[in-house]
């Protein structure tokens, strides 16, 4: 079960992060963590994505070492403002996010929106040419499906799913949600938002080297040009049509021009993408399928278990309710 717990008393004070950057995935999050790096107010973790609540990190150890990343380096006054940016936190299920709203219960939640399409093709690029050290132009269409249809390719897509579980758990004025394109397009407004939503110091001007770069973009990665391909685009579009509906609903018509271009997109069909969407779903992509759930039914128990040491260990007999 990794290391020792060590015992934490209430006289000793603690050093949680206030906020925490949920993605998504190919949403600008280096961007905003090196941004967010440059204001005096904030005290980010040294490590930008820690994934503390999600995997291995948790097992491995507790929260001391957590909240380690987020104290003061001269050993001062910590500083109010506090976070660390994890965008794997946005596929947390909603037993996970309600056990983390129980640990921190005033925590500010900032999540941004890019389209669903971009945002898939720029995970496939990344997973498939960066991460798996190929070249993007000589890769088969079917692998980009297959990549799209991947668990985790879904569930950073699934916008309306993030929204709705951590709006349950903390409440939808914890919150706040933006947009990617704001990023390139009015960054200083993007960046003020933020800093008002986590209660930095605003206004505040963002630095003149992150006005008109993007950290680590795509294509900078991966090392070529890729165009998506018509049946890629197609396919992504019939996928997240749905729930990028549902998101559209929840956030009242803003993102009325994803469902509309996606609808158009989804209409431009043929038999052949048809019959490779079947095949796809129902064979090339179910041993992956398979494999993610057992993993993840294993991972479960244990991170279960995990929760109930780190509760044992962070809370007085009397503070034990806050996770359940």
């Amino acid at each position: 079960m990794g290391k020792n717990l060590s015992r934490k008393r209430n006289s000793v004070r603690r050093c949680p992060p206030t906020f925490v950057g949920i993605g998504s995935l190919r949403c600008g999050s280096t961007w905003l963590y090196e941004v967010l790096k440059c204001h005096s107010d904030i005290r980010l973790s040294d490590r930008k994505e820690m994934n503390f609540f999600f995997m291995r990190e948790m097992l491995q150890h507790d929260l001391d070492w957590y909240e380690a990343h987020f104290e003061p380096g001269n050993g001062g006054e910590s500083t109010p403002v506090r976070g660390e940016i994890s965008p794997v936190y946005a596929r947390l299920k909603t037993w996970q996010v309600n056990r983390i709203a129980g640990l921190l219960p005033d925590l500010r939640i900032v999540l941004t929106l890019r389209h669903p399409i971009e945002r898939a093709w720029s995970q496939a690029l990344l997973e498939l040419g960066y991460l798996g050290h190929r070249d993007v132009r000589r890769i088969h269409s079917v692998e980009f499906l297959q990549q799209v249809e991947r668990a985790r390719s879904m569930l950073s897509s699934d916008y309306h799913r993030t929204i709705e579980i951590w709006s349950n758990a903390f409440g939808r004025e914890a919150l706040h949600i933006d947009f990617f394109d704001r990023i390139h397009d009015d960054p200083e407004t993007y960046v003020d938002g933020i800093l008002r939503h986590i209660r930095a110091a605003t206004p505040w001007t963002v630095p003149a080297q992150f006005m008109k770069t993007k950290v680590h973009a795509t294509n900078s990665l991966v090392g070529h040009n890729r165009e998506m391909p018509e049946v890629v685009q197609w396919y992504i579009a019939d996928r997240l049509l749905e729930p990028t509906e549902r998101l559209n609903e929840l956030l009242e018509g803003r993102v009325s021009s994803w469902v509309d271009e996606m609808r158009t997109i989804r209409g431009k069909t043929r038999l052949s993408w048809r019959i490779l969407r079947e095949v796809n779903r129902a064979v090339l992509s179910v041993p992956e399928r398979l494999a993610y759930e057992a993993y993840h039914t294993v991972l479960d128990v244990r991170l279960w278990w995990r929760w109930r040491h780190l509760q044992r260990s962070y809370f007085s007999d009397g503070d034990r309710s806050g996770i359940n």
